[in-house]
């Protein structure tokens, strides 16, 4: 028997148990006017049998309700055929969704897109409802079809972007978990090729060529091969589009690119509770977190003896052109352009991702901070400048203006002559100054327009809450 058949029943048998005391009400129903006992129960009996009649005829509505044939509710026989491809569609939706939901990506429910599958899936169930409830008369099921083919079309936007978004989630993902375990190997002292770190390198290239954002990511340091990588592949990220029109590269811009991937191998041996430590290292924690440029070198001579420069690469990023680096305290003369310009992208990555003992800072101060290191003389000037390309706000970053405004970075001014280039990037504004959607894409070259300046980047709760329903891949 069905939930709401035992309902029913239920309502029945409390009608027989009211019955005797309607009878007696009505039996004195010439008593004195006044709140007598018996009149306070005929006011409750009266309200009763009023709120079972509102139930009754709820439970009437119900899809699937098994009443009497005299008591079924005035349903349609039929759907019109626009009601009945109405209904098909939100079932072919409804199986979408339904697979999606399997998917170990929305496990997380704090995640956006698992924020965006449980709306859409909730959209989607209104219509269905909806539909089992349609009225009898044709004209009046014409008319919820109207309202009802825009939310599925909406649903099936969603959708669209929840797939699109998802697909994105998987590609991302697998990088991390392939450099992950190539460099785990590596540690362990397995042969990996070099050939094996190239469709990543060639990945990370291609993403440069076309403009796509630049993603900041990063793991929990609980997981030292996960958070290894995804700082890697930051690093790789900038080194690819600090590069992608350097002719001293030409023919060869994989290498810097896969010495970025390479470079700290030599931090998987140190401790996670180590790199989870929030409290300043002691100095034996220090030597150990230091060795990691020494290991790296010595992992990447041993398996890939012939490409010298992953060594040093390895060997050499924390080394400061002023002789203050470690492990060998060399200077400019003894470093290679390379190094130079890896320990630059190492830097800049490391402050712009979330770090046990800090938050990531925002890319803005993240770029500030490198130069003032260049400006003390710690690196190299010249290839910290470089990063003036990459502008304050990359390719991807999501901005409020001084006018209460917010697009997003979709494409960068080059420094040039123009020292305020990096500050003005191109926007597609998301936005009005009243926090209101945009009718149409309006794109504004910032370095057009001198009375709108930039007032922040968003942060990321923020970021995910503006950027949800269109982009979640960038929320």
């Amino acid at each position: 028997m069905s939930s709401t058949q035992a309902l029913l029943g239920k309502i029945a048998a409390l009608r027989q148990r009211l019955a005797p005391v309607e009878n007696q009400t009505r039996e004195s129903s010439t008593a004195a006017a006044g709140n007598t006992p018996l009149q306070l129960l005929e006011r409750k009996v009266t309200a009763g049998a009023r709120e079972i009649s509102a139930l009754d005829g709820s439970i009437r509505q119900l899809p699937g309700a098994v009443l009497p044939v005299e008591d079924r509710p005035d349903l349609p026989v039929r759907l019109t055929a626009r009601g009945a491809r109405l209904l098909q569609r939100g079932r072919d939706l409804l199986k979408v969704l339904r697979h999606l939901a399997e998917d170990p990506l929305l496990e997380n429910q704090a995640d956006p897109l698992a924020t965006l599958h449980r709306e859409t899936a909730a959209m989607l169930d209104s219509v269905l409802r909806a539909v089992q409830a349609f009225p009898q008369l044709p004209s009046a099921q014409t008319r919820l079809c109207d309202g009802l083919e825009v939310i599925l079309g909406e649903v099936a936007d969603r959708l669209t972007i929840l797939t699109a978004g998802m697909e994105h989630r998987r590609t991302e993902e697998a990088k991390i978990v392939s450099l992950a375990d190539m460099l785990q190997r590596l540690v362990r002292g397995e042969t990996v090729s070099l050939h094996s770190f190239m469709p990543l390198a060639e990945s990370i290239l291609e993403a440069a060529k076309q403009g796509l954002p630049l993603r900041f990511l990063s793991a929990d340091a609980r997981h030292p091969a996960r958070h290894i990588a995804c700082h890697s592949l930051v690093v790789a990220q900038v080194m690819a589009r600090l590069i992608r029109a350097d002719n001293e590269w030409h023919g060869r811009r994989h290498e810097p690119v896969l010495a970025a991937l390479l470079h700290d191998v030599g931090m998987l041996h140190v401790p996670a509770e180590i790199l989870t430590q929030t409290s300043p290292l002691k100095d034996s924690q220090r030597r150990l977190v230091e060795s990691h440029t020494s290991a790296g070198a010595d992992i990447l001579g041993r398996m890939m003896s012939t490409k010298n420069w992953l060594g040093e690469a390895a060997a050499g990023h924390h080394e400061r052109v002023d002789g203050t680096g470690y492990p060998s305290g060399l200077r400019t003369q003894d470093l290679s352009p390379l190094v130079r310009l890896l320990m630059v992208c190492d830097i800049y990555a490391a402050l712009c991702c979330p770090r046990s003992y800090r938050p990531a800072l925002e890319t803005r101060t993240a770029l500030t901070d490198t130069l003032l290191l260049a400006e003390q003389g710690a690196i190299d000037q010249s290839q910290a400048e470089r990063l003036l390309d990459l502008s304050f706000y990359p390719i991807g970053s999501v901005v409020e203006l001084a006018d209460g405004a917010v697009g997003v970075v979709v494409a960068t001014n080059p420094a040039g002559k123009n020292l305020q280039s990096p500050s003005r990037p191109v926007l597609v504004l998301l936005t009005n100054p009243q926090g209101q959607p945009v009718p149409f894409p309006w794109h504004v070259d910032l370095t057009q327009f001198e009375e709108w300046s930039i007032l922040r980047a968003l942060p990321a709760s923020e970021r995910t809450e503006l950027l949800l329903r269109r982009y979640p891949e960038l929320a």
